[in-house]
């Protein structure tokens, strides 16, 4: 981890993972300033990432020993795709620039990639990170040219790329299927809406995926492109009867083609050797235990 005297600068601290990053690091007394545009107090620096003197004065302001970039647009759904661009790819260059020319490098970078800049599997086997590359989305995309931005920066700048596939937790939002499917629950439906359930999908909880963010921040490789993923894979279609299990409440499932997005392969995999060497193993929770934390609230 970050040692206590220094500082981490990290972005989307009031998204989903940043907030339970953020919790993590200050528990262990680490110092944190999460970049937000509106900040609401002291441990918040203001930064607009689409705006390069913002990011700038931030980054100065701050003068971070470790950075993780986790700020961006988080979906395909997302219907403004140059706001897409303009947030995740150009956002990106900002943030790397401000750093790069910055009288103090930061000792390590972690950006945020996300898994679906690869091409679809064809067959079964787990994604490793030499997989092709092919986006099939916009969002995707943009991810993409995240991940060449911090390449071009890692010959002056400490840079690790992650690729984290599904993962899900609490506080997560309802554009996700685990979270959309919990609501239903928690406010006593008897039916739900799906699209294609006859699909494997490689799920993690978030509190893993910040175990491996805290790691990440203590390796010394100069530069890695590393997924962040179980190796394991959920049933989509046994969610919702895992459920039924759990909270003894009867949920009628109806397939709503509005919601099946077609030519999805049928199982998608990450490998998790090269995370393993760069950061050892750790235990991982249950996909159900994770169901039933998300239950509690």
């Amino acid at each position: 981890m970050a040692s206590h005297s220094e500082i981490v600068l990290l972005t989307g601290a009031d998204g989903f993972t940043g907030r339970h990053l953020a919790t993590r690091l200050r528990a262990e007394g680490t110092r944190v300033f999460g970049a937000t545009r509106h900040p609401t107090d002291a441990e918040e620096v203001q930064m607009d990432l689409s705006d390069g003197a913002s990011v700038a004065a931030a980054v100065a302001k701050v003068s971070p020993d470790v950075v993780v970039h986790l700020a961006g647009i988080t979906t395909a759904l997302h219907a403004n795709v140059a706001e897409i661009y303009a947030v995740n790819s150009v956002g990106t260059a900002n943030l790397l620039s401000a750093l790069a020319a910055s009288p103090k490098l930061p000792r390590r970078v972690i950006i945020a990639s996300s898994a679906t800049v690869y091409a679809p599997p064809s067959d079964d086997a787990p994604i490793t990170e030499d997989h092709p590359r092919r986006p099939a989305h916009h969002y995707g995309a943009s991810k993409l040219a995240v991940e060449e931005i911090a390449r071009l920066y890692s010959q002056k700048l400490p840079v690790i790329v992650t690729r984290p596939f599904n993962y899900t937790g609490v506080g997560q939002t309802e554009d996700f299927i685990v979270r959309k499917i919990i609501r239903h629950f928690q406010e006593g439906a008897t039916e739900i809406r799906l699209g294609e359930l006859q699909l494997e999908r490689d799920f993690s909880d978030v509190e893993d995926v910040v175990e491996a963010y805290v790691r990440l921040t203590r390796v010394s490789t100069d530069y890695a492109v590393v997924n962040l993923c179980s190796g394991s894979v959920v049933h989509l279609a046994d969610i919702v009867p895992m459920l039924v299990e759990i909270t003894g409440q009867p949920m009628t499932v109806i397939r709503d083609e509005r919601f099946v997005r077609g030519g999805e392969p049928r199982v998608i995999r990450g490998s998790t050797e090269r995370l393993h060497t760069l950061i050892g193993t750790f235990p991982r929770r249950a996909f159900r235990l994770t169901l039933e934390r998300m239950m509690e609230l």
